[in-house]
C-alpha cells in the first residue's frame, strides 16, 4: 500500500471524502484539540509515517517545564512511543511519532492517530496542571471527548 492509499484509506474510514495529502506529501486532520500533521518521510531504509503537533507554549522560564517535559518523556511512559521535544522556531512543545508504512494499514493507522491524540492532551494537560505551559491553550483543545467518533467518521 502506498502513502497516498493509506491517507484515501484513512479519510473513508473516518468519514473524511478526499482526504489526500498534498505535492509534499502532508495532509492536517483539525479537530476540537488542534492539528495533527501527518507527513510521508523516507529514510536511507525505508518510507515513514510522521505525526507532528504542537503541545503548548514553553514558558518563559522554562526550567520547570523542560523538567517535567523530560519526566513525561522517560521511557516513553507517558507519550506512549511518541517524542516530546521543543521547536526552536515556533518556541513550542510537539510532540511527534512514526511508524514505517509496511507495518500499517488504514485501520492501525486510525488506532495510531487516535492514540497519539489521546496522548496529546495528556500530556497537554500535564504540563498545564503543573501550571508550567506558556500561554493557555483555547479550552476547545483541552478535551478529547468525542475524538473516536470524530475520526472514526
Amino acid at each position: 500500500m502506498t502513502y497516498e492509499e493509506l491517507i484515501e484509506e484513512t479519510g473513508a474510514i473516518i468519514g473524511i471524502d478526499g482526504f489526500t495529502p498534498d505535492a509534499d506529501g502532508v495532509c492536517i486532520l483539525v479537530s476540537d484539540i488542534g492539528e495533527i500533521v501527518i507527513m510521508d518521510c523516507k529514510d536511507a531504509a525505508r518510507e515513514l509515517v510522521l505525526l507532528n503537533a504542537a503541545v503548548c507554549e514553553v514558558p518563559p522560564d522554562a526550567n520547570a517545564a523542560l523538567l517535567e517535559a523530560l519526566r513525561a518523556n522517560s521511557g516513553f511512559k507517558d507519550t506512549k512511543g511518541a517524542t516530546l521535544s521543543v521547536d526552536p522556531e515556533t518556541k513550542r512543545f510537539e510532540l511527534s511519532q512514526y511508524a514505517a508504512l509496511e507495518d500499517l494499514d488504514p485501520d492501525r493507522f486510525v488506532a495510531m492517530v487516535e492514540d497519539f491524540a489521546t496522548t496529546l492532551v495528556n500530556v497537554r494537560e500535564r504540563l498545564e496542571d503543573a501550571s508550567l505551559a506558556g500561554e493557555e491553550p483555547p479550552a476547545e483543545t483541552a478535551a478529547a471527548l468525542g475524538l473516536g467518533e470524530f475520526l472514526r467518521g
